[in-house]
C-alpha cells in the first residue's frame, strides 16, 4: 500500500527524482517492480489522482520548455546539445518519456467506471508535440507511438487522431527497416487508413507510401504484408488504378515466386470488395491483365508475368465458390475476339488462355445449358486448332 502511494505522490515536479526513478526500475527486467502489476493494484481514486498528476506534471514541463523552441535548441547545440538549454530539453524529453511511460501502462488498466479525462488529455498532448521532437531523439516518439498504437486498438476516444498518427509512424518505419515488425503492426491497425480522408491534401503523402507499399519486397514477401496491401483495395476507388498502375510498373522485374504473391493480393482484394470497390478491381485491373494476356506480343518480358497472375485466377475457380461465374464473365467480351482475331499472335495468345481456363462457362447454367455451352467451346478450340495446322 504504502509504496504504491509514495508512486502517486512522486509524479510531481518537486519529486521528479523519485518518478524517475520508480520509471527506470520499471524499465529494468532485473529488478522485481513492476508498474503495470502496481497499477492494477491501484484504487479508482489513487488511479484518478494519478492521471491528474500526470497532466499537471506534462503541462508543467511543456510550460517551462515550450516544444516550438525544441529544433532550434538541437541545431545550435550540435548532436551533443551540451548547451545549458540543451541539456535542459534532454532532462525535459527524460520526463516525456517516463510520463508517456506510465500513460501507456494505464491504458491497459482503464475501467469504464473510472473518470480519465486527464489521461485522454495527457495522450491528446503528447500526439501533438511529436512534430517538434528533435530528430535524433528515438526513445520518446516510439513510446508516443506505441500509446498511439494502443490508444487505437483499445478505441477510446480521439482513437482516430491517435490511429492517425500509430499508422502513419508504422508505414513510415516499415518502409526504412528490413525487418518484418513493423509491417505485422501496421496490418494489426490497417483500419485506421479510413481515418484519412482520400481527398483531402494531407493524404497525399500517404498515398505516395502506400503505393511505394507495393513495391517493396518485404511487403510482398510477408503474410502481414500481402493482407494490408490487399486492404488498401477499400480505401478509395480512384486508389485502385494507382495500385494496378504501381503494380504493373514493376511486374517486368519481379521474380515468378513474387508474382504468384502479387496475384494472391489482387484475388484477396476482389474476394472482400463490393459495389463500386469490387467493380474496380473486376475491371479495372483483372479484365485489363485478360486484355495484355491476350493482346501483349509474347516476346515482351511482361507477357509471361501477366500470365502468371491470370494462371493464379484460373486454379482458384477449382477452390473458390464465384470464381468461375467472374472469370466467364470478364472473358466473355474479349477472349472470343481474340481467339478469332487477324493477328496470328493474339490467337496464339487467346487460345493459351482459353485451354488454361477451360471450361469458361457460367455456373449459373442448366445442365442442357452447360452442355451446349462446352460443346460450343470445343468447336471453338477445335476451329482454333484447325487454323494453325
Amino acid at each position: 500500500m504504502e509504496k504504491r502511494e509514495t508512486f502517486v505522490q512522486a509524479v510531481s515536479k518537486e519529486l521528479i527524482g523519485e518518478f524517475l526513478q520508480f520509471v527506470q526500475l520499471a524499465e529494468d527486467a532485473s529488478d522485481p517492480f513492476n508498474l503495470n502489476e502496481l497499477l492494477d493494484e491501484l484504487s479508482r481514486k489513487q488511479k484518478e489522482e494519478l492521471w491528474e498528476r500526470l497532466k499537471n506534471l506534462l503541462t508543467d514541463v511543456l510550460l517551462e520548455s515550450p516544444v516550438d523552441g525544441w529544433q532550434t535548441v538541437e541545431t545550435q547545440g550540435g548532436d551533443n546539445m551540451e548547451t545549458d538549454h540543451g541539456s535542459k530539453m534532454e532532462r525535459n524529453i527524460e520526463i516525456l518519456h517516463a510520463i508517456t511511460s506510465v500513460i501507456l501502462a494505464s491504458v491497459s488498466v482503464i475501467n469504464e467506471h473510472e473518470n480519465y479525462e486527464a489521461l485522454l488529455e495527457c495522450a491528446v498532448i503528447l500526439n501533438g508535440i511529436l512534430y517538434a521532437l528533435p530528430e535524433s531523439e528515438r526513445k520518446l516518439p516510439s513510446a508516443i507511438q506505441d500509446l498511439c498504437v494502443t490508444w487505437w486498438e483499445k478505441g477510446l476516444p480521439a482513437k482516430e487522431d491517435m490511429g492517425k498518427t500509430a499508422f502513419l509512424m508504422l508505414l513510415r518505419k516499415s518502409l526504412k527497416t528490413k525487418t518484418g515488425a513493423d509491417i505485422c503492426r501496421l496490418w494489426r491497425i490497417h483500419q485506421a487508413l479510413y481515418c484519412f480522408d482520400y481527398d483531402l491534401e494531407e493524404s497525399r503523402e500517404i498515398k505516395n507510401m502506400l503505393l511505394e507499399c507495393f513495391i517493396n519486397v518485404n511487403y510482398i514477401k510477408k503474410e502481414e504484408g500481402r493482407r494490408f496491401l490487399s486492404s488498401l483495395f477499400n480505401w478509395n476507388v480512384n486508389f485502385i488504378k494507382m495500385i494496378h498502375g504501381t503494380i504493373k510498373n514493376q511486374l517486368q522485374g519481379l521474380q515468378k515466386s513474387l508474382v504468384v504473391h502479387i496475384a494472391e493480393i489482387y484475388f484477396r482484394a476482389w474476394r472482400k470488395a463490393s459495389g463500386k470497390i469490387l467493380e474496380a478491381i473486376e475491371n479495372d485491373c483483372i479484365q485489363d491483365f485478360m486484355h495484355h494476356g491476350i493482346h501483349l506480343p509474347r516476346r515482351s518480358p511482361v507477357h509471361p508475368k501477366v500470365r502468371e497472375v491470370l494462371s493464379y485466377f484460373h486454379h482458384q475457380k477449382r477452390v473458390r465458390q464465384g470464381v468461375e461465374e467472374m472469370l466467364y464473365r470478364l472473358y466473355k467480351p474479349i477472349l472470343w475476339r481474340g481467339l478469332k482475331a487477324r493477328n496470328s499472335e493474339v490467337r496464339s495468345n487467346a487460345a493459351l488462355l482459353f485451354v488454361e481456363a477451360f471450361p469458361v462457362r457460367d455456373p449459373h447454367l442448366n445442365a442442357i445449358e452447360m452442355d451446349s455451352e462446352i460443346q460450343r467451346q470445343f468447336e471453338e478450340l477445335y476451329g482454333y486448332l484447325v487454323s494453325v495446322k
